[in-house]
């Protein structure tokens, strides 16, 4: 009888204990040292003048079977803040050419030898809503010009979580993951004074294979250029096309 009492009082003596020990602070979905490192990153993309980034990628596709097709490209992107940009997109798929100079874009297909050219808006930024809008492609690596811009908001980032310290290419990053309805995506900034997105991933989450982009980034701060950088001048042959327009009341109404 002593040896059940005795029980019983232990039991009380934890069930006590447990209900008096404060619960333990939840981990809020939206870590506050993320969300300022993301701001942060953008507000210094915002701060450059000039830049020069070659990133590489890994892209993948999904078959009707659900089988990975994957494959890899090269993209290089040369700006000029806030009206001059080049990049050329080379992939098993395509290699690209985009110009803009502050009044025009040129798109040149460089294994076809074909190109089009239209009318631009002053920036970077209005080329990339015109382009979006109105043929239903974006300035490539558009995220560059959007983080940290005055039109960017944190809005349908659902979770994000600091994962620690990492290297990517031999620089020291902070890892960071975010989730949004439709994507959960990984982004690695350098630390110190030049906090550049280093490597970017990104999971579709709306395909139940869950295909992945993947980019790793390398940084130029101070490129050597001119001006003819960014000016189309056609090679011998190349033909003269039209850029098919998803919506053409965008270009009406701007």
């Amino acid at each position: 009888m002593k040896q059940a009492a005795l029980a019983v009082a232990l039991s009380l003596m934890v069930t006590s204990a447990w209900a008096q020990a404060p619960a333990a602070t939840a981990t809020p979905a939206l870590d506050p040292g993320a969300m300022a490192a993301l701001q942060g990153m953008g507000a210094y993309l915002r701060t450059l003048k000039v830049f020069q980034v070659d990133v590489a990628t890994t892209d993948e596709d999904v078959l009707e079977n659900g089988q990975k097709d994957q494959y890899d490209g090269v993209t290089t992107i040369l700006a000029r803040m806030p009206d001059a940009l080049r990049a050329e997109q080379t992939s098993e798929r395509r290699q690209r050419l985009y110009l803009y100079d502050g009044k025009s874009f040129t798109m040149f297909a460089m294994r076809s030898n074909f190109y089009a050219t239209v009318p631009a808006p002053a920036t970077i930024g209005l080329l990339d809503d015109m382009l979006s809008e109105k043929y239903g492609f974006n300035v490539p690596l558009s995220d560059l010009f959007r983080w940290g811009s005055p039109s960017w908001t944190p809005e349908g980032i659902n979770v994000a979580a600091d994962f620690g310290p990492s290297v990517v290419a031999g620089t020291t990053c902070q890892h960071y993951g975010f989730r949004q309805d439709d994507i959960d995506w990984q982004i690695w900034i350098q630390k110190g004074d030049f906090p550049l997105p280093r490597k970017l991933v990104i999971t579709t989450k709306t395909d139940e294979a869950r295909p992945q982009h993947t980019a790793v980034y390398t940084w130029n701060l101070a490129p050597s250029f001119n001006d003819a950088a960014f000016t189309f001048d056609p090679p011998a042959g190349a033909g003269k096309v039209v850029i098919a327009e998803v919506n053409p009341a965008a270009g009406a109404a701007k």
